[in-house]
């Protein structure tokens, strides 16, 4: 899953290959930021008026880019628990970039690789997996209980439980936190439990200057509690 690259060798390519791509990027600017990231695909960035007013909240240097500090986007110090990109909206984005800015020493985040916890499965679960669809939202204190984020169900899309990425890499589509239904109980227990074994996790102990880059179809990630969340700033981009 992990890999470690110059920054000008992470390419849409290499993110879908490799699931979680790390760099040292060191102190850029949020315009140098942007441009890598462009490289890579197009950055979400806010067009509707209520995107608008979120991009304020998070009051990033420039649209597309969020703060994730304290009061900013997940700015609470408590552990931010296993989660992929936004999986109730149907035109969520594929990838995710976090860049530690300052304050980061001491903070960790993980991934799990859903590809080689499917891959581990024996033939008759796969087959099972590959027949199940899910529906997703939020419910608060599943993940996290950040005030910011609204309950809600989208029971309209719904996802299949095997996906293959861009660049044909097959994994389990399992951020569990935010699934609200469609897998049977125990299927979703015994894939929980599988799925959290430490040798599909990759935990990254951030220093400033770090970069991630990470695909959001095959894996899942958790920011672990850090107490002094209030000197932390990172960015973070989505990215289609």
């Amino acid at each position: 899953m992990k890999k470690y690259f110059n920054h000008s060798n992470i390419t849409r390519e290499s993110v879908f290959t490799d699931l979680v791509c790390v760099s040292k990027l060191g102190q850029i600017t949020p315009e140098k930021e942007m441009a890598i990231a462009e490289s890579i695909g197009t950055v979400k960035k806010p067009v509707t008026e209520r995107e608008h007013n979120q991009q304020k909240a998070f009051k990033g240097p420039l649209d597309g880019i969020s703060n994730v500090t304290q009061g900013a986007l997940f700015g609470t110090k408590e552990t931010l628990d296993w989660h992929a990109n936004k999986p109730s909206n149907e035109n969520r984005a594929s990838i995710v970039w976090i860049y530690a800015v300052k304050g980061s020493k001491g903070s960790i985040t993980s991934w799990i690789d859903n590809r080689a916890a499917y891959n581990d499965l024996d033939e008759d679960m796969q087959n099972r997996c590959k027949d199940i669809q899910f529906t997703c939202g939020f419910k608060s204190g599943n993940y996290t209980v950040d005030e910011f984020f609204k309950d809600h169900h989208n029971e309209d899309l719904k996802w299949d439980l095997v996906q293959t990425n861009e660049a044909g890499q097959t994994g389990l589509y399992f951020p569990f936190n935010q699934i609200l239904g469609g897998i049977p109980d125990d299927l979703f227990e015994y894939l929980k439990h599988h799925v959290l074994k430490d040798k599909y996790r990759y935990d990254h102990h951030w220093e400033d200057g770090d970069l991630v880059v990470s695909e959001q179809w095959l894996t899942i990630h958790k920011r672990h509690e850090f107490e002094h969340m209030d000197k932390r700033l990172m960015h973070r981009i989505a990215i289609s």
